[in-house]
């Protein structure tokens, strides 16, 4: 009977044990403290956030410990190649950083997870990046700052040519405005363009080229993911195509830029996104201005929108507390941090307010777009494929391919992919 009782005794002993091994295991505490991952591409927010952590690490000793890594980007892929790993072998953070037309690629891979209720002051962010973080009804992501493409110019060439450019959104320049600008414009003899774009087969290509495409009524996917063909391939789509080729046909742009054609006085006018404005602080000589995206004359005026945001993983643990140090990097405050650094507008309305110089010009136009006419990607899984052979279907119309047949290949492709993931 003895030896019974000290058995009995032994094993619930090691249950108490087992139990708190594995209750410590599964909360991840060590010393009572929860500890939380964050991962992120390394780049020009790589110091605020160290010190935005820094502090939440301070405010919340004994109860959260947070460690952000900051991932080198050797290619325009190496973050999200990491990010795939991590999902393949369960090795994810608690939280990520994604671009923002991943978002939907994200969720349905099961990668991120909905934080629906989760964020604090969700109001106070601008319907762009509320909209791009939203999958199928359900948040899930927010990020600090916004983008926008705008229109840049060269005031003295432009005042040379009698050309007065828009200053408010109700006068943004029709397609044939614009067009009629960049051909007045033009000096071939000195070999000047009349706009400068970028040419190249990454984001950029759907990025500034959609607001065309919307602005006319057209898309690049159905309204619920569900078929691209007779969106990417439709006859508005096609239309918007067809008037931006008529740029490269007519030599308006030039389709090998130096990568400082529009600071050097050799381009009168460049479509670029707003981080822009902080890089032609280094040339004083030339004096810019920026107006609206131009509108096609059939639809109103539409802006690109979209950027880094933050999602909680599904392989975290701790997602109350994940959601608590979300928050944290998402408040006011830190909002400004971030958005100064990147120069960029930023995602909160109360933190836009704390930012005195984006009330006046130039950078004002960059605001009123952010709030009032961005327009986010298309939200589907199969997001990769679509940009991707979009940008080469565009790369080829630029240099003279027909715009209907190379729209078509797009359709086709990112068919595929949709009956592939069953979307």
């Amino acid at each position: 009977m003895k030896k019974i009782v000290v058995g009995v005794m032994f094993l619930l002993f090691m249950g108490v044990l087992i139990g708190c091994s594995s209750n410590e295991e599964a909360s991840g505490k060590d010393g009572g403290e929860v500890k939380l991952s964050l991962w992120h591409p390394e780049g020009n927010t790589s110091k605020a956030y160290k010190k935005i952590i820094k502090d939440f690490n301070k405010e919340y000793d004994g109860e959260i410990e947070a460690e952000i890594t900051f991932i080198p980007r050797g290619n325009k892929y190496a973050y999200e190649d990491k990010v795939s790993a991590g999902a393949t072998s369960n090795t994810l953070p608690d939280l990520l950083a994604l671009d923002g037309p991943n978002v939907a690629n994200y969720a349905d891979s099961g990668i991120i997870q909905p934080i629906e209720g989760l964020v604090e002051n969700q109001d106070d962010f601008v319907g762009s990046i509320i909209k791009q973080g939203t999958f199928n009804n359900k948040l899930y992501t927010v990020g600090p700052t916004e983008s926008t493409v705008a229109l840049f110019y060269n005031v003295d060439m432009l005042k040379e040519a009698g050309i007065e450019p828009p200053k408010a959104k109700e006068e943004a320049w029709t397609w044939d405005e614009f067009y009629n600008a960049a051909k007045k414009l033009t000096d071939k003899e000195k070999g000047i363009y009349g706009v400068n774009w970028t040419l190249d087969y990454g984001e950029w290509i759907i990025y500034f080229t959609g607001p065309t495409v919307w602005s006319n009524g057209g898309s690049f996917i159905s309204e619920d993911g569900s078929t691209v063909k007779g969106h990417v391939n439709g006859p508005k789509t096609v239309e918007a195509l067809e008037y931006l080729k008529k740029f490269t046909d007519e030599e308006l742009v030039n389709l090998q830029p130096t990568p400082t054609e529009f600071e050097d006085g050799k381009a009168a006018m460049m479509l670029m996104g707003s981080w822009e404005w902080s890089k032609l602080q280094d040339y004083p000589e030339t004096e810019w201005g920026i107006t609206y995206y131009p509108k096609s004359p059939n639809g109103e005026q539409v802006s690109p929108s979209g950027d880094w945001n933050w999602g909680i993983s599904t392989s975290t643990q701790h997602k109350e507390e994940a959601a608590t140090l979300l928050n944290y990097m998402m408040n006011k405050e830190n909002v400004v941090k971030i958005s100064e650094v990147e120069n960029k507008p930023a995602a909160r309305i109360s933190s836009f307010e704390l930012m005195e110089e984006w009330n006046e010009e130039p950078l004002n136009v960059l605001k009123d777009q952010v709030l009032n006419t961005a327009h986010p990607r298309p939200t589907t899984p199969s997001y990769p494929v679509l940009t991707t052979k979009y940008g080469q279907a565009v790369q080829n119309i630029f240099l003279g391919g027909d715009v209907q047949k190379e729209l078509d290949k797009v359709a086709e492709e990112v068919e595929k992919d949709i009956e592939r993931k069953g979307n």
